[in-house]
């Protein structure tokens, strides 16, 4: 095995490179793949095997080498356990009230909001996040950093929706791909321009709805938030089509819906290199490099 020298410093120092770049830049969708992992990990291991090889050095400036190559080593293995750690970048979104597991150790809690809550524009805008002992309170275009984790927030639309039959009589409201299946709380997960769009059920009265949430339309003079509704029979034709706003009651064939709607915080997490490994494969690094030049500086010139 080769024993630490220059060319393990140089390494070591590309390694640290990219690990600042992952610190700096977490949600960068490359750091978080198999090649940059498995890459990763073998510049790693050969840092590792050099700085092992030369523990016994020889001469003073292999020693400081195989220390900056051990920091080198560190840094690569902090870059793959943060590749993995919550796997690619993504989007975490939870109900009012529910408590979302994101990691080993690491969570977000959602805050409770009532519909009237909603309707006057009064809901929170922060959410809790941990990881480990870390505790953290995370608002709109803000980052968190908890260890490894990474937590950023943004404000998004949110609709709580109540169901009645003909009769005046309240309806559960279903949704087969949300974040929760019975759930009166529309997330709005998908997203085509200025359309927010989602979906539910009202299995008691058979009738499924096609919800796009709009912010308003500037261009026409309109900054009401509304909703454009469709409504079907369970596994048959559309039975309605109609706009409607926060408050309204919209009746359709038998159903009659209402909508709170509102803004809700909703997280994106990622995972960066641990402060301890990361600052530590640094220092060591440091340290490697300015021994190991001073020692050659002083080292006497060959006649």
């Amino acid at each position: 095995m080769t024993r630490a020298g220059a060319p393990a410093l140089a390494l070591a120092i590309v390694t640290a490179a990219g690990a600042a770049v992952f610190e700096v830049r977490p949600f960068l969708a490359v750091f978080h793949t198999w090649v940059f992992a498995v890459l990763a990990l073998l510049v790693g291991l050969l840092l590792l095997a050099q700085g092992i090889a030369s523990v016994r050095a020889r001469t003073r400036a292999e020693g400081f080498a195989a220390l900056g190559a051990l920091g080198g080593a560190l840094l690569a293995g902090s870059m793959v356990v943060a590749a993995f750690l919550v796997g690619p970048p993504h989007v975490v979104q939870g109900v009012p009230g529910q408590f979302y597991p994101v990691g080993p150790g690491a969570a977000i809690s959602y805050p409770e909001v009532s519909a009237q809550r909603l309707a006057a524009n009064d809901a929170p805008s922060e959410v809790a996040v941990s990881a480990g002992a870390g505790r953290a309170r995370l608002g709109p275009d803000q980052e968190v950093r908890l260890g490894a984790y990474v937590f950023t927030a943004r404000l998004t639309p949110i609709a709580y929706v109540a169901a009645r039959s003909a009769k005046g009589l309240p309806m559960t409201v279903t949704q087969p791909n949300g974040a929760t299946f019975v759930s009166p709380y529309l997330l709005f997960p998908l997203q085509r321009g200025a359309q927010h769009i989602d979906a539910f059920a009202v299995p008691a009265l058979h009738r499924t709805v096609q919800v796009v949430y709009y912010s308003g339309l500037p261009e026409r003079g309109i900054t009401t938030p509304f909703v454009l509704l469709q409504v079907a029979e369970e596994n048959g034709g559309v039975v309605s089509q109609g706009v409607t706003i926060s408050g309204k009651p919209y009746r359709a064939r038998g159903v009659t819906l209402t909508f709170a709607l509102g803004k809700y915080p909703v997280v994106s997490v990622a995972s960066a290199p641990a402060p301890i490994p990361f600052f530590a494969g640094l220092l060591m690094l440091g340290a490697g490099l300015v021994g190991y030049f001073s020692v050659g500086l002083r080292r006497p010139p060959t006649r």
